[in-house]
């Protein structure tokens, strides 16, 4: 019984981890590029005036374009991977 229930604990924990957001952060201008485990299928931008996406098979890249936060959620054969993205407005704006 406390054995399954670790089990549980365990899973619910990296159920968590995988649709935690990572962060990204870009001055206005810069380019991101990331390699994602598998093919990109779509990209969602919740507000696609700030951030550009190219993808092109496993890569997937943010341009930044206006100054502010959105999210984005890239689709792959492996499901999914959810990004928060600050663009600042030059690259002292960058958090630490």
């Amino acid at each position: 019984m406390v054995r399954s229930l670790i089990l549980v604990s365990a899973l619910i924990s990296a159920l968590d981890m995988a649709s935690t957001p990572k962060q990204i952060n870009l001055p206005v201008g810069h380019t991101t590029t990331l390699s994602m485990p598998s093919t990109v299928s779509t990209v969602k931008v919740d507000d696609p005036a700030l951030v550009e996406v190219k993808k092109d098979g496993r890569k997937v890249s943010f341009v930044a374009r206006t100054q502010g936060n959105t999210q984005a959620t890239v689709m792959t054969s492996d499901g999914e991977v959810r990004f928060r993205i600050y663009v600042a407005a030059d690259k002292y704006a960058l958090p630490y």
